[in-house]
């Protein structure tokens, strides 16, 4: 009984059976565990897993499409929607699955480890995107009628936030979690 006890401890706090987080901010992305040269930044709502926590650090996986050669992943191949971008100088190690090829472009599944800062993470997906769906909402409306999020595609909906979000009342840290919520739930994101 007393093995059977540590095999179920060991099993459940396995990395496997990680609960996956979810970034609530941009977030600053860094070589190692001390270093403090920026070498990217991940963007609101991409999920993420924790692999390790040192000096107030974390180091972080996830996993997304890269298009050939471009120092980002997306969240899915053929649409801008980011999840990552990184200097192009940046020494980031990509392990490359299965490619796609959308539009003559080549996509490759990929997964990637980094480190951040040990804040912003929180596994409540829905809880996020409320928040961004309540800053869209209470802001998007006072010169026009609410545009539905289904009314642009993924890759329309940053020019077109952009292009009026300085009229709102949404602070610019938050410009980006309502742009990756609106891609998000965009007409061609069904």
């Amino acid at each position: 009984m007393k093995h059977y006890a540590i095999f179920a401890a060991l099993f459940c706090c396995s990395p496997i059976f990680a609960t996956p987080l979810y970034v609530t901010e941009v977030k600053t992305l860094y070589q190692d565990s001390t270093n403090t040269k920026v070498i990217g930044k991940l963007l609101p709502t991409t999920k993420v897993e924790v692999l390790k926590t040192q000096n107030n650090r974390v180091l972080l996986s996830i996993e997304g499409y890269q298009e050939e050669n471009k120092p980002a992943i997306y969240y899915i191949a053929g649409k801008r929607i980011l999840s990552a971008g990184f200097d192009s100088k940046a020494n980031i190690t990509f392990k490359k699955g299965e490619k796609e090829t959308i539009d003559g472009k080549n996509y490759y599944k990929v997964k990637a480890e980094f480190w951040s800062e040990n804040n912003a993470l929180d596994p409540d997906l829905k809880k996020i995107y409320t928040q961004a769906k309540n800053l869209f909402e209470q802001n998007c409306s006072m010169c026009h009628g609410l545009h539905n999020t289904k009314e642009f595609s993924a890759n329309q909906w940053p020019s077109m936030f952009k292009s009026m979000a300085g009229r709102t009342g949404i602070e610019k840290k938050d410009y980006q979690l309502v742009i990756e919520y609106l891609q998000k739930h965009a007409k061609d994101m069904q």
